[in-house]
Parts: structure tokens; sequence; C-alpha cells
């Protein structure tokens, strides 16, 4: 299948996962980006990341990061940005 990601950093790829989840698009969007947006010691996303499935953060839903992509879906990727002053 292929999947479009929105992200605030690096436009709208399209990348083509079998059985896509939320865990194999962000190792995918990691690989093309060189951001390192998952925790290679514990798997969890960075805190400079926020992920969305239809609008809604990927630690709200049921299955978390393994939860599946269907056909339609919308996948957000935003990398938070923090200025000081």
């Amino acid at each position: 299948m292929v999947v479009k990601v929105k992200t605030n950093f690096f436009g709208q790829p399209e990348f083509k996962i079998e059985n896509p989840t939320i865990k194999k698009i962000l190792l995918e969007l990691s690989k093309k980006t060189k951001f390192s947006i998952l925790d290679p010691t514990n798997g969890e996303v960075h805190s400079d990341f926020k992920i969305y499935l239809n609008s809604v953060e990927y630690d709200g839903l049921l299955r978390g990061i393994d939860t599946e992509v269907k056909s339609g879906d919308e996948v957000e990727v935003t990398l938070v940005i923090l200025a000081g002053g």
C-alpha cells in the first residue's frame, strides 16, 4: 500500500509499505530524512515529534505506535521546534 505522510519538515513523502503501521512508517521516514524519530534504545517516539493518525495523537490510540494504517488514513508527523530567548 502507498502511504502519504504530512510533515512540517519534509513535505509530503510517500512510502510503499506492506501492512503499514505507524511504527513502520516512522522507520521509513527516519531513513529518508536522517532524523531519529524513534529512540533506538526503547523504540519510543522522541519527544521532539508529535505523531497523529486521523488527527488523533498516536498514544491515544488503542494499539499506540503499532496501530495499523488503512487506505485513506491521514498520518501527520510534526517536529516540535522550541525557541529560547
